[in-house]
């Protein structure tokens, strides 16, 4: 991850000096040159149609382009307003035919001034304006247009990106992938990346839960503090139930409890009610959870954080019911919000437990073991 970590911020560090990194795009299996559309100048847009396909984008916010007034090239009947990503080609009115390195780079300039307005640009145009999806890399179907407005914005540079597919030198019928976008970077010397290197960065840069609610919970296994958070990119709610201090002095006795239908949404000792789903003792997880509270009472200190997915979780009822990893990132998040830096993990922890710390470590927490602790995941 150390690796990933010094390629994304390589990366980073080119786009605000505005120079280009090569994106790789490993979905569709092929490279984009990529750089700060503020940055662009004659130089930089002649060495990227030199080397690219020439179908110059920039990828802009959608409050951008709404600003700007870039209406999508064309939309499907019935489909929402805003769901189209190219938007209407333009060019700056003060450039010429507006096909030339010149022209272009002040295109694209002008695209990424905050001082510009919809009356600055001609339309039809040479350069084509891209919607970037607010989420960014951390969006549902990320692509190289949310990868150079997310560089660009890291960079602290204005949040627009300009993208061009980088073509092969073996094949030039097709585009470049693989080995020869290595190969080109490093002849070039230029920083190489993967989207999903820049969305891993962002998940372990990037706050991924925020605190939402406090309160103390009084139950049947005693008053715990509740703490309550929010996902920020699916709106997920999240618990931390809390006994005793919760802080870097110690190590925290942790369990994970992702929610499952086939089990009980609340521990028998915190009910105070029937459940209202199946509570099957064939599911581990509500024995777990239940086991998890006992000790936590039993030891005065522990912690319980109760995961909801986005998706519901069944054992023993959906096939393949697993933890969504983004899950593994929420959990570093709240337990460095709360000021926890280390936790214990028993053992003989499942796997599951393992893989999330394996998370938590990555977040530069701290796993201490013990067989003498409850397990560390539901």
């Amino acid at each position: 991850m150390r690796t990933v970590h010094g390629r994304v911020r390589r990366a980073i560090s080119a786009v605000a000096t505005g120079r280009p990194v090569v994106v790789v795009d490993e979905a569709v299996a092929q490279g984009y040159l990529v750089f700060a559309a503020d940055a662009a100048t004659p130089e930089l847009l002649t060495f990227t149609v030199r080397h690219t396909s020439g179908y110059i984008r920039v990828a802009l916010p959608s409050s951008e382009c709404e600003r700007l007034n870039l209406p999508p090239i064309c939309r499907h009947d019935g489909e929402p307003r805003g769901t189209a990503t190219h938007r209407v080609t333009v060019d700056f009115r003060e450039t010429g035919t507006g096909i030339s390195s010149i022209d272009r780079a002040r295109t694209i300039a002008a695209l990424a001034s905050p001082d510009a307005t919809a009356a600055d640009f001609r339309r039809p145009g040479h350069v084509i304006p891209v919607q970037a999806g607010h989420r960014g890399v951390l969006g549902t179907e990320p692509g190289a247009g949310e990868a150079a407005a997310d560089l660009a914005r890291m960079g602290m540079r204005r949040p627009a990106g300009v993208l061009c597919e980088l073509v092969s030198r073996e094949d030039p019928a097709a585009m470049a992938s693989g080995r020869e976008l290595a190969s080109f970077a490093d002849h070039h010397r230029l920083p190489l990346v993967s989207i999903a290197e820049i969305a891993a960065y962002r998940r372990r840069t990037e706050p991924q839960a925020v605190r939402s609610a406090e309160t103390t919970l009084p139950t049947g296994a005693g008053s715990f503090r509740v703490v309550g958070f929010r996902d920020i990119d699916d709106g997920c709610e999240h618990l931390a139930v809390i006994a005793g201090r919760a802080d870097a002095d110690a190590p925290m006795p942790l369990h994970v409890h992702v929610e499952c239908l086939s089990a009980c949404l609340i521990p028998w000792s915190l009910r105070s009610c029937p459940p209202d789903v199946f509570g099957s003792p064939a599911c581990r997880c509500g024995a777990e959870l239940d086991s998890a509270v006992a000790a936590m009472r039993a030891q005065g200190t522990g912690m319980i954080i109760y995961l909801r997915p986005p998706e519901q979780r069944a054992c023993g009822l959906h096939a393949g019911t697993t933890m969504p990893d983004l899950l593994t990132e929420t959990v570093a998040w709240i337990l460095r919000d709360l000021g926890v830096y280390t936790v214990r993990l028993s053992d003989d922890a499942p796997e599951l437990g393992l893989l999330m710390f394996g998370a938590i470590r990555e977040h530069g927490l701290h796993v201490e073991s013990s067989t003498s602790l409850w397990t560390a995941a539901g």
